[in-house]
């Protein structure tokens, strides 16, 4: 009796097992952030690759009428399911079909029956090449704010850029897209719209947004161990350490040191190259991750958010269920620069978001686009917005073990991402 029940059990085991791994297979991403009772379970401890990092954040379908809808925590990751089915396409040549005119590119980014992925800034090609196997040439395209994806025209697709309102047609053969639809069911929408605000393509929220609250576990890294990676030393002794105030500089050589702000939980790593670092825009968001991969610093909930072509500075930011999250004192955010004197640069928190937490649900309803937009204007600061999205906002409390991120909209002010609210005061 007792080897049947032993039997019974390691077959029990075998399923069990056998089904695990066939969710796995089936939903990697969302498997890693939400269980099966909307709990949120741990992320794995692998860094992103090159291709999943620099992924466009969001996705938005416009309907047969024209009406557009934002979609986040579908079942099935549905970005990941696209750039699968993306990369086993044959993308071929492209031309341009648009520019300077503000109404073609609004009617592309309203392009009926669609999918629209949208990067949170400009990309070069050559990343939009590498996460989707693609080889389209960077003499005809150079730059790549977003990508149209048509539901009933298995021939082409469209990229967009933003500066001067570029359209481009890429033609496509094996073009599969029943995975994509399969992927595009469930989840949660919220009505949206496009519109061209300060002569500058904006998604708007004609209804408003009502999002939850999230709650995550916050992880603390060690000053030490960053230090001994950043500065490639197995001895501990030969890194010096000395603190002035609020912050301690870690160094062992002068041309390399680590200063750690303990108030503020903050560090900046700086490290003099001796010799001119020259990349191209094609080539340096290859070379600032494949620097920043090497580094302790973890990049499991980062993704690409900014680049700013004064500095070379790329911005990689933390997002929960593809909206960024931010923080007054820069937690959950990587600023990495390779300036042309050969010095580079990382700025980045010892905190960051690691192990989400179930919660109570708390929603927040947040106003109409039209409100936000009056009360720009009544503040006097809409002529200097060129921006906005709906981001969650992380209250800095180096104290706390967990913190609770709420939604707000932030708005692009003077080359910053800000809370809406702090201009409208």
């Amino acid at each position: 009796m007792r080897n049947n029940w032993i039997g019974i059990l390691l077959t029990i085991m075998v399923v069990l097992s056998m089904a695990l791994s066939a969710i796995v297979w089936i939903s990697p991403y969302h498997f890693e952030h939400r269980g099966e009772d909307g709990s949120r379970n741990e992320q794995q401890t692998t860094s992103q690759s090159m291709q999943d990092i620099y992924l466009p954040s969001t996705i938005i379908h416009t309907k047969g009428d024209g009406s557009q809808q934002f979609l986040y925590d579908q079942p099935r990751n549905l970005m990941l399911t696209i750039k699968e089915s993306l990369r086993n396409w044959q993308l071929r040549s492209g031309r341009r079909i648009s520019s300077n005119s503000s109404g073609n590119y609004l009617s592309y980014l309203r392009h009926d029956n669609s999918l629209l992925l949208s990067y949170p800034a400009t990309v070069p090609l050559t990343i939009f090449n590498d996460s989707f196997n693609a080889s389209l040439s960077t003499d005809r395209i150079s730059r790549v704010n977003h990508i149209v994806l048509p539901l009933n025209d298995s021939h082409h697709i469209y990229l967009l850029s933003d500066d001067h309102f570029q359209v481009y047609r890429i033609n496509v053969r094996n073009m599969q897209i029943a995975a994509i639809k399969k992927a595009m069911k469930g989840g949660h929408h919220f009505s949206v719209d496009h519109k061209i605000v300060n002569n500058r393509p904006f998604v708007t929220y004609p209804n408003g947004v009502k999002l939850p609250e999230f709650a995550y576990r916050i992880t603390t890294a060690n000053v030490d161990n960053i230090s001994q990676s950043l500065m490639n030393n197995s001895r501990k002794g030969n890194i010096n350490s000395q603190t002035e105030g609020d912050v301690t500089t870690y160094s062992d050589s002068p041309s390399r040191h680590l200063n750690y702000n303990h108030k503020r939980g903050t560090l900046d790593y700086e490290h003099y190259m001796g010799q001119d670092q020259h990349y191209s825009y094609q080539s340096i968001f290859g070379h600032l991750y494949e620097r920043l991969s090497k580094s302790t610093i973890s990049l499991d909930s980062l993704r690409y958010d900014a680049y700013n072509s004064g500095s070379k500075t790329i911005t990689y930011r933390s997002y929960v269920e593809n909206f960024p999250v931010f923080n007054d004192d820069g937690y959950g955010e990587v600023r990495v620069q390779l300036s042309t004197e050969g010095v580079e640069r990382y700025h980045f928190s010892r905190y960051s978001l690691q192990v989400p937490l179930p919660v109570d649900k708390h929603w927040t309803r947040l106003p109409s686009s039209a409100v936000v937009f009056n009360e720009l204007h009544n503040s006097n600061h809409m002529k200097d917005i060129t921006g906005l999205r709906v981001g969650y906002r992380w209250q800095s409390n180096q104290s706390d073990k967990t913190v609770t991120l709420t939604p707000t909209y932030y708005v692009h002010y003077r080359g910053n991402w800000v809370d809406y609210q702090t201009l409208t005061k």
